[in-house]
């Protein structure tokens, strides 16, 4: 007789109707997971009720609603009534949940899971951000914390960890009890690898995400504007939108770097990789991270890189894929530039290089999917 495909419900948002790094995190591994004959569907509360088209498949998926309640109580009530009455109405037809986030879908079904038999399933989280405004300070931001920590500590099954840190941080609050599982963050793979011109004059830097404050650009222009003396010619190329986009520019105004940092709008994954194609070196001087999803996407296309010590690239970093600094820390910023930009481009060629065939033997998004799946496996045996 054949075995039952596993069943999961995924917490999460998806593309396009969020595109942050999680997000796109979670739908290649879904895709993945309904590549290995499994039975997935998503809830959310950014994402419509009813069907959306993954890769190949036609994803069934939920609407949470509660997110657009005023206040921070009534959103956090609302949300965990839609979400306690779907996992009332579907009980029966999950064996596993997986949570991107240890946030209110993490507390939510920790705290159902409590308060009875009859959510059976086992739940599985990923914390995706460490330090800062992360997912513990936001935990520590309850009220009665320490109480929801000890019922997360209980009924939570495993853990995923993309972050170095992240260990250190469920310690603090006396999360123990549940099996934690080290797998990064994964990377589509392309088969196509064309550099530009290593002749190519200046030195081009990039970056890509979201203009806010935990991305620390505010900190890589000021570290910009100090090292132009003494380097040779380079220009940053900045890819995506965001809230602080306007700030940014007044302060490159400022310093008159116009001719140096170029804004370049968000552009779409393909066209993306073909301009990281040309650059030479990426920077990531964020205050905090979970694992960059762009910090790997620019490795897989041959960047060495330049990330703050948060506890997710960086950690898979050495002085042949690149340079690291500390974060929100200016002058630490200043001087890994200047130890890139002195980089000769051969070098820097080689880096990228390394950084490419590290991400192709460690983190495709093949063996992310498969090692996730694994643990979601284990945890629906142990909760039945």
């Amino acid at each position: 007789m054949a075995a039952k495909p596993l069943r999961i419900l995924v917490m999460a948002n998806l593309p396009p109707y969020v595109l942050g790094g999680a997000e796109n995190q979670v739908a290649r591994l879904v895709e993945g997971w309904l590549n290995a004959g499994t039975v997935v569907e998503v809830a959310g509360t950014r994402i419509p009720d009813g069907h959306v088209e993954l890769g190949s498949h036609r994803l069934r998926t939920h609407h949470l609603w509660g997110a657009d309640l005023p206040g921070r109580l009534l959103r956090a009530l609302g949300y965990a009534a839609s979400l306690s009455r779907l996992a009332w109405e579907r009980r029966n037809d999950f064996d596993v949940i997986y949570c991107r986030g240890l946030a209110d879908a993490a507390i939510t079904l920790s705290l159902l899971k409590s308060l009875g038999k009859w959510l059976r399933c086992g739940i599985v989280v990923c914390p995706i951000n460490a330090k800062g405004d992360g997912d513990i300070a936001f935990l520590k931001s309850i009220p009665f914390w320490r109480t929801l920590s000890r019922c997360i500590d209980r009924q939570v099954a495993a853990f995923c960890i993309i972050n170095r840190f992240i260990p250190q941080e469920l310690d603090q609050v006396g999360i123990t009890r549940p099996v934690r599982h080290l797998i990064p963050n994964g990377v589509v793979i392309h088969s196509n690898f064309a550099r530009g011109d290593v002749r190519r004059k200046p030195i081009l830097l990039a970056w890509s995400g979201r203009f806010e404050k935990q991305k620390g650009l505010d900190l890589l222009i000021g570290a910009i504007a100090e090292v132009i003396p003494d380097s040779p010619s380079f220009e940053l190329a900045l890819y995506g939108k965001g809230s602080l986009r306007a700030d940014l520019e007044r302060q490159v105004a400022a310093l008159g770097l116009e001719d140096k940092i170029h804004f370049m709008g968000a552009l779409a994954p393909i066209e993306l990789r073909e301009r990281l194609l040309l650059a030479d070196i990426f920077v990531l001087p964020s205050r905090y991270e979970g694992m960059s999803n762009a910090a790997l996407e620019a490795m897989e296309a041959g960047l060495p890189v330049l990330c703050t010590r948060c506890g997710g690239v960086d950690a898979f970093l050495d002085a042949s894929t690149g340079w690291t600094a500390e974060p929100d820390d200016k002058q630490s910023l200043v001087c890994a530039l200047r130890s890139a930009l002195a980089t000769p481009r051969p070098v820097l060629r080689s880096m990228g290089e390394s950084a490419r065939t590290y991400v192709l033997q460690h983190m495709s998004m093949q063996r992310a999917a498969q090692r996730n799946l694994l643990v979601l496996e284990q945890a629906s045996r142990r909760s039945a």
